[in-house]
C-alpha cells in the first residue's frame, strides 16, 4: 500500500512539474503574440465607429472581407458614444473616427487635430417617453432631455431651450454620452425626452416613444451630419494616407452592396 501510494504522489509531483512548465511556456508564447500584436496593430490603420446606422458600411466591409482583399489592415474600435471617438482621437488611440461637426470643431479649437473626410448620413430624431405624453415642444416644459454633453445633440437641445426661453418657460438637458444607456433611459422614463440615431431611435419607437422632432441636413439642419475624421498629424503619412484611401474605397463598395441587398441583411452586425 505505501508503495502504491509513493508511485501516486511521485505521479502528481511529475504532472505538476509538467503542467508549471506547460505553463511558463505558454506565457511566454503568450507574451510573444502579445508584442507580434502589438506591431500589427500599430501599423494597422485604427478607426472609431459606433453601433450606429450610419457607420453600417464600415463595419459590413469588415464583416465581407473588403479591407483584405483591397490590400489594407483595418481595425475597427468599437465606442458608444460620441465623446469617445472624441477621445480616442484627440488621444491619438485612432488614426480615425466618426466624429460630428460640433465635436471636430471642439478638437480644433486651439490645434488642427483632425479634418473631417468622407460624410456619414447620421440623423437624429428627438422622441419623447410614452409616459411623458408629450406631442409637441411646447409641451417639454419643466421636462428632461437627455443629450450629449457636447456635439450636435447638446446644441439641438440648448435650441430647444432657447424656444421655450423666448416664452419664459424651461427645461433641462441631462448628459447621458452612452447610446446605450440613453434608450434604456427613455424607454423606462427616467428621462422625458431624449436624441437618438438608428437603430436606437426605432427601437425606442416600438416601446411607445413618439418623435417629436428630426434633425438632419435633409431637414435643414446643416450641423447635424457626421464625418469620418482623421487625425491631422497620422495623415501626414503617404502610407497613412493610402490606407485612408483603400479604407474609404472598401467602404463604398459596402454601401452599395446595403442598397442592393437592404440593410436589414446586415444590421445583426451593429450589435456590441
Amino acid at each position: 500500500m505505501k508503495r502504491i501510494i509513493y508511485a501516486l504522489f511521485a505521479v502528481g509531483l511529475l504532472m505538476v512539474g509538467a503542467g508549471c512548465t506547460g505553463e511558463e511556456s505558454q506565457h511566454r508564447l503568450t507574451k510573444a503574440e502579445r508584442d507580434s500584436l502589438r506591431r500589427i496593430d500599430s501599423a494597422a490603420l485604427k478607426i472609431g465607429v459606433l453601433p450606429v446606422e450610419a457607420c453600417l458600411p464600415i463595419v459590413v466591409a469588415e464583416q465581407l472581407r473588403l479591407y483584405d482583399t483591397l490590400g489594407v489592415t483595418v481595425h475597427l474600435r468599437r465606442y458608444h458614444a460620441l465623446s469617445e471617438c472624441r477621445i480616442a482621437v484627440e488621444k491619438a488611440l485612432v488614426e480615425g473616427a466618426v466624429l460630428d461637426t460640433v465635436l471636430i470643431g471642439i478638437l480644433n479649437k486651439n490645434t488642427p487635430v483632425a479634418y473631417a473626410a468622407t460624410a456619414v448620413p447620421l440623423e437624429w430624431k428627438l422622441l419623447t417617453a410614452k409616459k411623458a405624453r408629450v406631442t409637441r415642444l411646447d409641451q417639454l416644459v419643466d421636462k428632461m432631455i437627455a443629450a450629449d454633453s457636447h456635439g450636435i445633440t447638446y446644441a439641438l437641445a440648448i435650441q430647444v431651450l432657447d424656444t421655450l426661453r423666448r416664452k419664459k418657460q424651461q427645461a433641462f438637458v441631462i448628459q447621458v454620452e452612452d447610446l446605450r444607456v440613453r434608450e434604456q433611459m427613455l424607454v423606462t422614463g427616467n428621462v422625458d425626452a431624449a436624441f437618438l440615431p438608428e437603430p436606437f431611435a426605432s427601437r425606442a419607437e416600438k416601446s411607445g416613444a413618439k418623435v417629436l422632432k428630426l434633425a438632419s441636413p435633409s431637414k435643414g439642419e446643416s450641423k447635424a451630419v457626421c464625418h469620418i475624421a482623421y487625425r491631422t498629424e497620422a495623415m501626414k503619412d503617404a502610407s497613412r494616407r493610402h490606407q485612408q484611401q483603400m479604407f474609404e474605397k472598401a467602404v463604398g463598395i459596402a454601401a452599395d452592396s446595403i442598397r442592393r441587398y437592404g440593410k436589414e441583411k446586415y444590421m445583426n452586425m451593429m450589435q456590441w
